[in-house]
């Protein structure tokens, strides 16, 4: 029986958290770990970033500006660092070792604890990844003992999952994107294979607005990309129930990507809202597509 690891999203983490992120693009790596980091500032924490490369610690952690994070001044007030320990060929042996050290160098600057992300590349984990999964386990007593949080990456267009999935047992879950939105009765969050968002729940008149404020920054998200035209994706999977006026908002969005040469992708479309935007001709709405339940994006 296949088990499903525990999912937690960034702002869950707390102290002791060693958790697994498997992304599938820059952006979505760079969300997750901008916002980790982010928050630790915030906490009174001091960030280590340990990259598989060896290059200068403003460009590594460059990404944070984009964020409005002034990464220049948090190094020179030693709020954020990075350490290239893992750039050598030796950088796994001894990888408990470094974060219980950085660790309690951060305590004794002032600091609440430590937030630290680590990158593995593939060629460094050993045989059969035996020299990766020998460090993962080590890590598991100093994140315990210790005021320290982390996030091991792991890209997955180099790691297959069926490489990823027997590391599951040796972090504490997978960490994901905080949700853009959460009430008692939708969720959404980001999606970042094909980058959209992910609707669950139920949308009527409470929480339209927020649906609309999440496809406004989202349709920005896809203008700035503009790698395969400005497409917005929208997976409805997981939605049981939406009500007309959010159906008008998602046509609406759809004119308004349409207008600048782009469309608004509606995934995994339940048949009886199908039925209600055939009926109302909706469904040929120009920048609307309609990707049927079970219909690959």
């Amino acid at each position: 029986m296949t088990v499903v690891p525990t999912q937690k999203t960034v702002g869950q983490m707390r102290h002791g958290d060693h958790l697994l992120l498997g992304y599938d693009t820059d952006e979505q790596r760079e969300s997750v770990l901008a916002v980790f980091l982010i928050d630790g500032l915030a906490s009174g924490h001091r960030g280590l970033l340990m990259p598989p490369a060896d290059m200068p610690a403003a460009v590594a952690l460059s990404f944070l500006e984009a964020y409005g994070c002034s990464v220049d001044k948090e190094i020179a007030a030693g709020r954020l660092c990075v350490d290239p320990h893992l750039a050598g060929p030796e950088g796994l042996w001894d990888l408990d070792e470094t974060i219980r050290r950085e660790t309690g160098r951060a305590v004794d600057d002032g600091f609440l604890g430590l937030r630290v992300c680590t990158e593995i590349l593939r060629d460094r984990a050993g045989r059969g990844l035996k020299t990766l999964h020998d460090s993962e386990l080590l890590l598991d007593p100093v994140f315990a003992s210790l005021p320290v949080l982390g996030i091991c990456q792991y890209d997955r267009r180099i790691f297959h999952e069926a490489e990823l999935t027997p590391l599951d047992e040796l972090h504490h879950g997978r960490v994901g994107a905080d949700d853009v939105w959460h009430d008692d009765l939708l969720t959404i969050s980001r999606t970042f294979a094909p980058p959209g968002l992910a609707l669950a729940g139920e949308i009527d008149d409470t929480n339209v607005t927020a649906l609309a404020r999440a496809l406004h920054i989202e349709s920005g998200r896809a203008r700035t990309r503009g790698a395969n035209g400005i497409r917005t994706h929208l997976d409805l999977c997981g939605l049981a129930f939406i009500d007309v006026s959010a159906l008008r908002l998602l046509v609406f969005t759809a004119l308004e990507l349409h207008g600048s040469g782009g469309a608004l992708v509606l995934a995994g479309v339940a048949p009886h809202v199908q039925r209600v935007m055939r009926v109302t001709g909706w469904d040929r709405v120009p920048g609307l597509r309609l990707e049927p339940r079970g219909e690959a994006p």
